[in-house]
């Protein structure tokens, strides 16, 4: 059996794995859960004051702010620059800016809900809202890019685009549902364009965008947006597309990486945990087991070589006392010990063979068989008395095996211990509660470790397992008294469960 320090210390060693665990999830879903809180959109505009660009990250092209305007250039390496600033957090927005191309081919607008960004064309997961401009035409798009490309049918643009002609972009970001409109600042000619996505990003940062072609972008603005602000683009437009999105974002991105470091390390930890703690209860069922078929194999072998050397010492303490014997008394004496080793042998026998399985003798009433045991053991030299108070419940199968073992125990080390010459058996039934007391007058004994054998360790673990109260009270020279008490009401699944669970984490065993 483990020791209390070893049990103490596997006891410890496993509520650190589990507060290991518990800290690292706990640490995950508040990350996560800072991570994807909506943040409030501030209203501004931009660039700063200064014409500075420092709030401002660059992906791609060559970018400058003069008197609060921003420059795109780009190489033939450089398609698809993107200039980006705000928090991942942001939700439902209303961005506007006047825009102008510089060149008569390629791509130019803004970038909505972005994030992961990198350098390249496609390289970012969030939504483009844009002109297209192809020789002097041109239309006016959306699209979602995931580090691959898919767009929405175009709206032409009335009156086509053209270098050096300022437009004004409107975009509404909101939950699912984007609407854009472009007009020319010269004609006010208008194109409206709306966008659904059913799996969508509803938060990400903002940004400007250009793709073959040098553009300038002045007046950026931002501001909260309500689903009205998306409705009064939305009725402009003559449909609402969804296209359909090819590839997922990257997986290898910072968050993704540590939040999937943070996982596989818990997993790991509570797979561990859970070994351990299988581990913990293969071995505790087998040492209690073990433990369970010692008591079983004492309490039928110990009480019955207490009877025999009861009988046996009657008599050595007749010889030593010259009384006058025949050989019939001795014989007789003789065949109570052989029957005596003989019940021990089939008692011995039949534990082995069928260890596990209530006795039938529980069945004939749980006085009568301590009663029988006492005389089995102590014959004709000790008197027992036994007494019922109360009436008599149905308890439960493992309580009764409890009550029947301790007493049996309780009478052999009586008998065996003690030299009396009266034992006195009671069972006391209450509205909730049975109480099985064995008394006798014998010689007593004083409690201490010392003392403290197989047998008191037997009658006190089966105690604790029907959650019962053992008392034994002695006094040197004036008898031993054992008193066990427990509920005799049949416990509930749901407290069955509780206790289970209850033993589980502050004990680590336990069983329903």
């Amino acid at each position: 059996m483990p020791s209390p320090q070893t049990w103490n210390e596997k006891t410890k060693t496993s509520r650190l794995f589990w507060g290991i665990a518990i800290g690292l999830l706990l640490l995950a879903a508040g990350y996560s859960w800072q991570s994807f809180k909506p943040e409030a959109v501030p209203t501004r505009l931009y660039p700063a004051g200064d014409g500075s660009l420092a709030a401002w990250t660059p992906y791609g092209g060559h970018w400058t702010s003069i008197d609060h305007v921003i420059y795109s250039t780009h190489e033939r390496q450089d398609r698809g620059a993107k200039l980006v600033t705000g928090s991942e957090r942001w939700t439902n927005y209303t961005l506007s800016t006047d825009m102008r191309f510089d060149g008569d081919f390629g791509d130019l607008g803004v970038v909505v809900r972005s994030r992961d960004e990198a350098v390249g064309l496609d390289a970012y997961n969030g939504y483009y809202v844009g002109v297209r401009m192809d020789g002097g035409g041109g239309s006016l798009m959306v699209g979602r890019s995931n580090y691959g490309w898919s767009e929405a049918r175009p709206v032409p643009v009335p009156g086509g685009v053209h270098p050096g002609a300022w437009l004004r972009l409107t975009v509404v970001a909101y939950g699912c549902d984007i609407a854009a409109s472009v007009q020319n600042m010269s004609t006010l000619q208008t194109a409206w364009i709306a966008f659904h996505e059913r799996s969508c990003l509803k938060s990400g940062r903002i940004g400007l965008r250009s793709v073959d072609n040098n553009g300038v972008w002045r007046n950026i603005s931002l501001r909260s947006a309500s689903r009205e602000d998306y409705l009064a683009l939305e009725q402009h437009a003559g449909s609402i597309e969804q296209p359909v999105v090819l590839n997922g974002p990257p997986w290898w991105t910072p968050w993704h990486v540590g939040m999937l470091f943070v996982g596989v390390l818990a997993t790991a930890l509570l797979i561990q945990f859970a070994y351990f703690r299988a581990a913990r209860w293969k071995s505790d069922t087998i040492i209690q087991e073990r433990e369970r078929m010692a008591h079983e194999i004492h309490d039928t072998m110990a009480q019955s070589f207490a009877g025999v050397g009861y009988q046996i010492q009657g008599i050595r303490s007749s010889v030593v006392r010259g009384d006058q014997l025949d050989r019939q008394h001795i014989a007789d004496q003789l065949a109570v010990a052989y029957q005596l080793i003989r019940r021990c042998h089939q008692e011995a026998s039949g534990t082995i063979a069928m260890l596990g399985l209530s006795s039938a003798s529980e069945q004939r009433g749980l006085l009568e068989t301590l009663r029988e045991t006492a005389d089995r053991i102590g014959g004709d030299k000790i008197k027992t008395h036994t007494a019922l108070e109360g009436h008599a419940t149905t308890i439960s199968l493992s309580l009764a095996d409890a009550l029947l073992h301790i007493g049996q125990e309780a009478i052999a080390n009586a008998v065996g211990h003690g030299n009396p010459s009266m034992l006195t058996i009671k069972l006391r039934y209450e509205e909730d509660a049975v109480e099985l007391s064995v008394s006798d007058d014998g010689q007593g004994f004083e409690m201490s470790p010392h003392t403290t054998g197989l047998g008191i360790m037997g009658m006190q673990k089966r105690a604790r397992n029907v959650a019962a109260v053992l008392e034994i009270l002695s006094v040197p020279g004036e008898g031993t008294e054992i008193r066990v008490r427990a509920e005799c009401r049949i416990q509930r699944l749901p407290a069955r469960i509780l206790s289970w669970l209850r033993e589980l984490l502050w004990n680590g065993r336990g069983s329903v």
